[in-house]
């Protein structure tokens, strides 16, 4: 899988200039794919499902070219969004061991991470989490809304007496 850009005046024309190919990488798949808001960056999923399977978040300029990781490895981060502002790279991982929204700020002069990553949600339970299925976890950011897919989870345990008479 591959990341182009196509400029949306020219859909539908036979302008082959108007089609650049910006990511590709034999090794990985990529997704997930977000312009930030001031169109300079892109930041999208790598995923790499030969052993050691890894899936984390890179940014490269809008122009193509080099590729910076955001988050680090040995866990699997998805679902890369901006901030509205492009100052905020948002993320779900599950680095501990149960996904979480996580962000790290991102200095758009220089395309790099500044800081540390930081949890955003406190999802610690069985009950109210985002899903352990990933490919069906979505989150949308607006100015001061985030709205986020989850699952309730709850179970029961019951003891029957008596069983057999």
């Amino acid at each position: 899988m591959e990341v182009w850009t196509i400029h949306v005046s020219t859909v539908g024309s036979d302008d082959r200039d108007a089609v650049k190919k910006l990511i590709s990488d034999p090794r990985h798949e990529l997704y997930e794919p977000h312009i930030s808001p001031d169109g300079k960056w892109i930041v999208f999923e790598a995923f790499k499902n030969d052993p050691p399977v890894e899936s984390s978040i890179y940014v490269t300029s809008s122009a193509g070219g080099p590729v910076t990781r955001i988050s680090e490895r040995d866990h699997w981060d998805d679902k890369p969004r901006w901030s509205p502002d492009g100052k905020i790279i948002y993320y779900v991982s599950g680095s501990e061991g149960i996904f979480n929204v996580w962000g790290v700020a991102f200095d758009a002069a220089s395309g790099k991470p500044t800081g540390k990553p930081f949890r955003v949600t406190s999802f610690d339970s069985p009950g109210l989490a985002v899903g352990d299925n990933i490919s069906d976890v979505e989150f949308s950011l607006v100015h001061d809304k985030f709205v986020l897919t989850m699952e309730d989870r709850a179970s029961s345990i019951w003891v029957l007496d008596n069983v057999g008479r």
